[in-house]
Parts: C-alpha cells; structure tokens; sequence
C-alpha cells in the first residue's frame, strides 16, 4: 500500500462520518445551514486534478452541498475501501483532443474502478468529442452556475444508484407507456412487448427529455445543454448522431417517424 494510500487510511480512524451512507442519493438542503449543523445526508466525493486550482470553485460548493471531499492527484483504487469514496470528479479541462482525454485518463486514472465518474472537460474537447465520450458522465467547465454544477453531479449519482434511497421493502415504480414501449424509469430499462432495448446512457436521456416534453419540440442546443451542460454547438452534429442511433435501436424511420420527428432547422420532438 503507498504512503498516500496508508495516510488517508489513517486519516479515516480520526476523522469519523457517521452519517454517511453510501446507499444515499445527494440531498440538497432546503435551508441554508450554519457551521456544525448535520446534513440530512452525506456523501465522499474524491476530486482529481494535476492542477486543483482549476477546480477549487467545485470543491467549495460540494462542500456546502454537505459532499466530504478529498482532492487527489492521482486517484489509487486502493482508497476507495480506506474511504468508501462514492464518486470521482476527473478534471480533464487540460484535454483538447482525444489522445490528450485518454493520455490523461490512464495518467489520472490508471485502474478500472466501479465508482462513478464525472469528467469535467472544455468547450473544445466537447465541441468535437465522438460517440464514444460522449456516452462518459460529461460537465463543461467552468460550470455556468451552482445550480447546473449541482444537478449534473446529481445526474451522476443516480445513474448508478437509480434505486437508492428506498427504505426496507418500499419500492417506487415510475413507469411510462409511449405506443408500444415500456419504460421504467427507475430501472432506466425500455421494453417492447417482452423484448429489451438496450440504450446506452446518453440514447436513454434523449429518449426521456423527449417524452417529458411531451410533444413540444426540443431545440439541438437545449439537448446539448441538458445532457452535456453547454448550448456551445460549434458546427457540432453529436445531437444528430446520438438520435440517428436511437432511431436505429427503436426500428424508427426518420422519412416516415413513429417515435422520433425532426423538425427541420430546429430540432426534434416526439411523433404525432
């Protein structure tokens, strides 16, 4: 075990959290709260970064959002047992193509871990990010405000704890019939009759923000804004590429649409 690993172990005996629950979904607080006030509940983000001056604004508002964070330059799997770590924020801002995103992946990240990861990345890189990272947990930064900061963070979380939170036995259903297909929200799993459609995250969200507008159409730039956090389009066509293959798993014809119709110019909204 490295002396880095060791340290923080030790600094977990002295600084106890008894609140914390990795189970938990973050919870907002509803009023602002004074110093030594318990948070309703708790959660241990680690935050990666060469340079953590770049994410000292992140840093200050999870704190205030009742996260116990640890900054890191180098994330080791072995803390994440020592600490019981339930998210990673990458600071990939430096990043300004693929080669440079992946380089500084395996430099910050040199181990698969199953936590989830928020990778905080520019305008540029976004501008022109493939399907590929595009289908990553994704925060433009600087981040436009606390608020989006806040909910993409929570955006985070969820999608690999969809049930957490739920006492004993007590279960939520949130389904949704759209024509032929099932959709559970909490499952984030999509049925036609009895056979699955496999989504990936980013296919399942377009397919969700289209369904609760109910009809009304959803602009490139609100899509682009809601998933990936910035209306900076850049010549970009990644909403077009992430719809094309949603139409493709959903059996859809762009020509003569079931689900999915394009409002040329403009955007996409669902079929009448």
């Amino acid at each position: 075990m490295s002396n880095q690993t060791e340290e923080m172990t030790e600094l977990g005996k002295v600084y106890a959290f008894p609140d914390f629950q990795s189970g938990n979904l973050y919870v907002r607080p509803t009023t602002p709260m004074a110093i030594g006030d318990a948070c309703p509940t708790t959660l241990r983000a680690a935050l990666i970064s060469r340079s953590p001056g770049r994410v000292n604004e992140m840093f200050i508002t999870l704190t205030e959002n009742c996260f116990e964070v640890m900054m890191f330059r180098k994330w080791e799997p072995r803390l994440q047992s020592a600490l019981n770590t339930g998210l990673i924020i990458a600071d990939m801002t430096g990043c300004r193509n693929m080669a440079a995103f992946n380089k500084e992946k395996e430099l910050l990240l040199p181990e698969h871990t199953t936590i989830p990861i928020l990778y905080l990345v520019g305008e540029e890189l976004m501008s022109n990010a493939g399907s590929s990272l595009l289908d990553e947990e994704l925060m433009v930064w600087p981040a436009r405000s606390k608020d989006t900061m806040m909910y993409q963070v929570q955006r985070t979380i969820r999608l690999f704890s969809p049930a957490a939170g739920l006492s004993g036995g007590e279960e939520v259903m949130r389904g949704l019939i759209y024509k032929d297909l099932s959709i559970d929200r909490d499952k984030m799993t999509i049925h036609r009759g009895s056979t699955p459609i496999h989504l990936t995250k980013t296919e399942y969200h377009l397919l969700m923000l289209l369904l609760d507008s109910e009809g009304a159409v959803c602009t490139r730039e609100d899509l682009m804004c809601k998933i990936w956090d910035t209306d900076f389009m850049g010549g970009s066509n990644v909403v077009d590429v992430h719809i094309k293959s949603l139409r493709k798993k959903l059996n859809d014809n762009a020509g003569a649409p079931r689900y999915i119709a394009t409002v040329r110019g403009v955007g996409y909204r669902l079929a009448d």
